[in-house]
């Protein structure tokens, strides 16, 4: 059951780092969900070494990483609340969370200053029988025995919390989300990582009561080890889902606001720019087709045709010619989030979506140089009317697509 314990714990502090490493979808939620996973293996290889390790060293060196155990809740907090609110901004408020890890923190600041034959006496008293800790006052400013309650306070704080969450965002959503297979699979996802949440605040309240009530260290072993490795083997859960369905990392498909609204079928062909002709092309004739290749367990065909049908009204109100258009606009305008539009953008339509925007704004200047009144307007004033803030970046873009500068399409022309 040791190497059981060992195997998990170690699984849970490198599988973050993947995470984080290849972090695609939701990114700043993702960053939460690796901080959840990393903080809990910490607690339990801390835990672990406490309850079974025998070198003096490791336990030495683990109990200056206890205070680590009060970020568990708020990144867990933080992840659920980002995916289901679509927004990973932190508000001023937000840091509060925080409080509890900060004044730990400081209480620890006085131990980790301290010589190493003393941290190593107090690793030898947690390898004891008599294994009480409150003699030592690690912290200095929360007492061993409040610093316990606190723990499971703290844990129960936030699995309420993340139920709450839960219970509110459904109250939002006044009509029915449309039941893509990537929102069935999130929701299952995040109900599945509140019940283990709740689970092992559970478990661990089993366990803090079992120290409470015997304070010779073997036999808390015998009647609480079945909680430890219960904690574990569920918490293994969570490492598994990540590392087997990857797409829970890109979150729910669908904004709070019901993409039914926006669902009526645009008629005809997609929006162009009228006029299209060899030597005065539409927007339509610079986009990249669409790739075939869709993953239907991300992004279905019916909400790859939604974003598409979407992107098509946004282009007939002309919001790419608007000096502050960016993929943030674009998604608050049509109500897909930001992150599944650069997902749809770059895995989907293999093509970015300044190159997307930019294509858009050639296309439109190229008409207005086709248009006998053009000379009204400087060629600067040309790139600033079709949305480009730099005169550079207008140029760049009008020959990457017609492999011309605007002066020289216009001598071409004449």
């Amino acid at each position: 059951m040791k190497s059981i314990v060992a195997y998990i714990c170690l699984t849970g502090l490198f599988l973050p780092l993947l995470i984080l490493y290849f972090n695609k979808g939701y990114r700043t939620a993702n960053r939460y969900l690796a901080g959840f996973l990393f903080f809990a293996s910490l607690y339990l290889l801390e835990t672990f070494q406490f309850f079974y390790g025998q070198s003096l060293f490791w336990i030495a060196f683990f109990t200056n990483t206890h205070y680590f155990f009060y970020l568990i809740g708020p990144f867990a907090f933080f992840y659920v609340r980002s995916i289901l609110r679509d927004n990973s901004r932190l508000s001023k408020t937000d840091y509060l969370h925080f409080a509890l890890f900060g004044i730990s923190f400081l209480g620890y600041i006085p131990y980790f200053f301290s010589g190493w034959d003393y941290k190593v006496s107090i690793a030898a008293n947690i390898l004891s029988e008599n294994w009480d800790m409150a003699p030592f006052h690690i912290n200095k400013i929360i007492p061993h025995q409040l610093d316990q309650l606190f723990n499971v306070a703290h844990t129960y704080f936030y699995s309420i919390s993340l139920w709450v969450l839960l219970v509110r965002y459904r109250k939002t959503k006044n009509n029915p989300i449309k039941k893509v297979p990537q929102y069935q699979l999130i929701k299952k996802w995040l109900l599945l990582f509140m019940g283990i949440f709740s689970v092992i605040t559970i478990n661990f309240t089993v366990a803090m009561a079992n120290m409470w009530l015997y304070d010779d260290k073997s036999v808390f072993l015998d009647r609480a080890s079945g909680a430890l490795l219960f904690a574990s083997i569920v918490y293994v859960l969570l490492n598994t889902m990540v590392m087997f369905f990857p797409h829970i990392m890109y979150g729910l498909p669908f904004d709070h606001r019901n993409l039914a609204e926006n669902d009526a079928k645009v008629s005809g062909s997609p929006a162009k720019i009228k006029g299209g002709s060899e030597e005065n092309p539409s927007a339509a004739d610079f986009q990249k087709p669409s790739s075939s290749k869709i993953e239907p367990q991300l992004f279905s065909p019916d909400y790859v045709l939604a974003i598409e049908e979407l992107l098509e009204q946004s282009i007939e109100n002309q919001t790419y010619l608007q000096l502050d258009c960016g993929l943030s606009k674009i998604s608050d305008e049509i109500a897909i989030p930001a992150h599944h539009l650069t997902y749809y953008f770059n895995n989907i339509k293999k093509e970015s979506f300044s190159n997307w925007r930019n294509n858009l704004r050639v296309a439109y200047a190229i008409r207005i140089l086709s248009d006998d009144t053009f000379n009204q307007l400087t060629i600067e004033g040309i790139g600033e009317k079709v949305g480009f803030k730099s005169y550079s970046t207008f140029i760049r873009s009008f020959k990457k697509v017609t492999r011309k500068t605007p002066s020289d399409y216009i001598e071409n022309r004449s």
